[in-house]
């Protein structure tokens, strides 16, 4: 199996931290392009943060997109690794179903994502990314679990 695209969601977390650092490794063993991406969650407004006339949503949504786009350039300063080449995406929308759906556009041959590693009733009302993630994609993906080896 040839590895070219390597798709690594991030949501800023340690875990997220952790599965990109595998994926540089392996970019760089394989020579492969690695693809970072985040989604900004697509926020819900009550009603009366929209009716005061007061609330701009796109305003809203703006500040979290340069938010993230920070967050990003941020993880890129501390890559040091001249010979891997990554490509950042920040989009709002819905996190399992974008991350899917990148993953098939880019035509990625693996997906690298961290886990919380969340059981019982937190994993249950929050569920898991990850794992509709290995479901659902178009290709292996691999999840790095928050007891992994460093990589």
């Amino acid at each position: 199996m040839n590895i070219h695209t390597i798709l690594v969601p991030t949501d800023f977390s340690e875990y997220s931290d952790k599965a990109f650092a595998w994926a540089l490794e392996m970019a760089e063993k394989w020579g492969a392009k690695l693809e970072l991406l985040h989604i900004v969650p697509t926020p819900s407004y009550p009603p009366m943060m929209i009716a005061d006339g007061g609330f701009n949503p796109a305003d809203y949504e703006s500040s979290l997109m340069a938010d993230a786009d920070k967050q990003t350039k941020e993880m890129l300063k501390r890559v040091d690794r001249p010979g891997v080449s990554i490509d950042t995406k920040v989009l709002v929308g819905s996190p399992f179903h974008d991350i899917c759906k990148i993953a098939e556009q880019e035509k990625s041959d693996l997906v690298v994502m961290g886990s919380h590693g969340r059981t019982g009733l937190s994993h249950v009302f929050l569920g898991s990314v990850a794992e509709r993630v290995v479901r659902h994609a178009p290709c292996p993906v691999l999840v790095v679990g928050k007891k992994a080896a460093e990589a």
